[in-house]
């Protein structure tokens, strides 16, 4: 079963690039050594919000499209993200991760190759940061939600309120062991009804991370920030206070961090949410969630019920709307 999955990720890359009609024409360019491309592709791991990559990306794809190449309508941006997996996914079976994890991998792959990511391919998108990241084995799908391997900013500590700073520099030190490595977790960007936040999909996403971190001895817990574990969130939008519940139930700690920009998607799809900071009663702050390693590991142990399932239902049932 893991065989056939990489092997069917393998070929659905190989077989869209030598054959699909925007592909191709990069694909073999690339093989007969173009330069740009080559240098793009070296670029790809590199991809982070708010880093240099990007930037210079778009400068290869400008000159690319200068010189006549098909880089237009997504064709670049989804020849890199493609390529990348091609190479990626023989590596995937040497990662320190549960093996439903691999097939998150090898089925992300295939939707990348097939144009079902459920996103554009689009520099200029979050979505294909994420893609990136995914593509060269640095971000990790678990189902609702993704990981990262990071760590607590130090600026971070600044942002807290003064009167939980002593709670949470004691819960670095002593609970964490430390600013990093840790796990750090996003939305799935490009997941089912993304309109909607499911309990028990983020709880076994949260154990599939759970049981790499038991395969990774350096990790030092589990680290994430959002509006949607704010407490201030709840206030509107009490449907969302479960986001926060495995984490306080079983060791883990909720800081209040300062405002966010309303732009972050705090007010997308609830009306609840854009009357209340339209009429001055809400305003959009996100919190800091740390589950320090042991915590999550006996949690993740006491939760086998999470574990039957290798991989995300193809379409979920509705949950709570976020």
């Amino acid at each position: 079963m893991r065989e056939e999955g990489q092997a069917g990720a393998r070929d659905a890359c190989r077989r869209v690039l030598e054959e699909a009609a925007d592909l191709r024409p990069l694909w073999q360019a690339y093989r007969n050594g173009s330069a740009p491309l080559a240098r793009a592709l070296q670029l790809l791991p590199a991809v982070r919000r708010g880093g240099g990559a990007v930037p210079a990306l778009r400068a290869i794809r400008l000159d690319l499209e200068r010189d006549g190449a098909p880089v237009g309508g997504g064709a670049f941006e989804r020849f890199l993200i493609v390529a990348g997996a091609l190479t990626a996914v023989e590596r995937v079976p040497q990662l320190a991760v549960d093996e439903s994890v691999k097939a998150l991998f090898y089925r992300k792959f295939v939707r990348y190759a097939t144009g079902a990511a459920g996103e554009p391919f689009d520099l200029d998108r979050a979505s294909f940061v994420a893609a990136s990241n995914i593509a060269t084995l640095t971000r990790f799908p678990a189902g609702q939600l993704d990981w990262v391997v990071s760590g607590l900013p130090r600026s971070w500590l600044w942002r807290v309120r003064r009167g939980d700073l002593p709670r949470l520099l004691r819960v670095v030190a002593i609970e964490l062991g430390g600013f990093a490595p840790a796990f750090f977790s996003h939305l799935d960007a490009t997941r089912p009804n993304q309109g909607m936040l499911l309990e028990r999909e983020s709880l076994r996403s949260y154990h599939r991370m759970g049981r790499a971190m038991e395969r990774q001895p350096a990790i030092k817990g589990l680290i994430t920030a959002s509006w949607f574990h704010s407490p201030d969130t709840f206030i509107v939008s009490p449907h969302l206070a479960w986001t926060n519940e495995v984490f306080v139930q079983n060791g883990g700690h909720v800081f209040r961090l300062g405002a966010v920009d309303p732009r972050c998607g705090v007010l997308h799809r609830s009306p609840e949410r854009q009357r209340a900071y339209e009429e001055g009663t809400f305003t959009p702050t996100e919190a800091l969630v740390i589950w320090p390693r042991q915590a999550m590991l006996m949690w993740a142990a006491n939760r086998r019920d999470l574990a039957e399932s290798p991989g995300p239902r193809q379409a979920w049932p509705a949950g709570a709307r976020a």
